[in-house]
């Protein structure tokens, strides 16, 4: 058999999962993983990263992937779906696929935030935050805009690792609202027992350097305000001509292969799956790690003409990490709908601890061995009334 090229943009959770399973399929496959950096980034960790409660978030690339994996350092900038190259950003000589993986991930959001506001998101950010943390003088107001399960978790380390400061969490609704009632009672505990300030359905309409004012009119002093509320994807897909939707993420089908142009697949955060089996997945390493394998399988189902699969991916609990010493595991049903029993405390910190660690320890067995990785089913299809279209 010819040697066939796998293409793979994008070193996060679904891309490096992609790159293992694929790179124990056969030597008949040659693969390439693009990326801007050579470390891989623990996302689910960088919180503690921009609290100072870890030095870094980084994990050497090559330690995660398997030997056969070719790792191209530079960035993507632009996809050629009908000649079927990767041109780049430094103007290297473009690469050709036989197939590729779009695994460009998510990042900050920029749009929309105040000049004055910290948006987080990306190491270079939580980076940044680290820094400027321990300058500020006792007593002053961090407010952080967004208390999805990113603004929480920053809330809860900053507030423990920096006592000193006053922490002020703002939210476009009630915290904790999307989790059962003793999962939320737990959350909401928690933060206060750590003296955060929660401020509930409200949403920042404006900031200056010392001052944010909400939909309500009301003014706010803080002395660091850090944008929390929502994730980016980068515009590839876009400046590529691929089919995205209105946030720029990559439109597939269910089996995770590009419209129009069936030798392209996605992954990962940067993708928008058709709702009848995707509408439950949300932005998190839980729906990247599966995403990643299955795109592998029907790559290889496709390099091999054969039919591919349907994606099935369900979840199991969320994990939220309420500082270095507490935490929350909250059962779920598999579309993600909260469940009544939720573990909290000691024991959810140490459950939350050992869930990071196994990511890379997933990642490190498929590298070891190719098809270990398994993940929940996910709920039965649904039909939806309204079809997905591209922009």
């Amino acid at each position: 058999m010819s040697e066939r090229r796998v293409v793979i943009i994008g070193a996060g959770y679904a891309g490096v999962m992609a790159a293992n399973r694929l790179a124990g399929h056969g030597d008949h496959l040659s693969i390439s993983v693009v990326n801007p950096v050579s470390d891989f980034v623990e996302r689910i960790r960088l919180h503690e990263v921009a609290a100072g409660s870890r030095a870094t978030a980084a994990v050497p690339l090559k330690s995660l992937v398997n030997g056969r994996v070719s790792v191209i350092d530079d960035s993507a900038s632009r996809v050629d779906p009908d000649n079927r190259r990767v041109h780049f950003a430094s103007g290297r000589t473009p690469v050709g696929y036989d197939a590729l993986l779009y695994a460009v991930g998510s990042g900050k959001a920029p749009v929309g935030v105040p000049d004055s506001a910290y948006a987080f998101g990306d190491a270079a950010s939580a980076a940044r935050l680290r820094t400027r943390l321990p300058r500020l003088n006792q007593d002053a107001i961090v407010s952080i805009v967004g208390a999805g399960l990113t603004g929480i978790e920053l809330a809860a380390e900053v507030a423990q690792q920096h006592p000193q400061l006053r922490v002020r969490l703002i939210s476009r609704g009630f915290i904790a609202g999307d989790l059962s009632p003793s999962g939320a009672y737990a959350v909401r505990t928690r933060l206060e027992a750590l003296g955060v300030d929660m401020v509930e359905n409200a949403e920042v309409q404006r900031c200056d350097d010392l001052t944010l004012t909400t939909s309500d009119g009301d003014t706010l002093r803080s002395d660091c305000t850090v944008w929390a509320a929502g994730f980016a994807v980068p515009g590839l897909a876009t400046d590529s001509g691929l089919p995205t939707d209105a946030q720029g993420r990559l439109i597939v089908t269910d089996s995770l292969s590009c419209l129009n142009y069936p030798d392209i697949f996605g992954a990962g955060d940067a993708v928008r799956v058709p709702d009848p089996v995707g509408r439950h997945l949300r932005m998190s390493c839980a729906s990247a790690l599966p995403l990643g394998a299955h795109a592998a399988d029907n790559i290889i189902a496709r390099l091999e003409n054969r039919p591919p699969a349907t994606l099935s991916v369900g979840y199991m609990i969320r994990c939220i990490s309420l500082g270095r010493r507490s935490g929350l595991i909250q059962a779920v049903t598999a579309d993600d709908r909260p469940r009544r029993f939720a573990v909290r405390g000691r024991l959810a910190g140490l459950a939350k601890e050992q869930v990071c660690r196994l990511t890379l320890s997933w990642i490190r067995g498929e590298m070891r061995r190719s098809g270990s990785f398994a993940w929940p089913k996910g709920p039965q299809p649904v039909d939806v009334a309204v079809p997905l279209e591209a922009t």
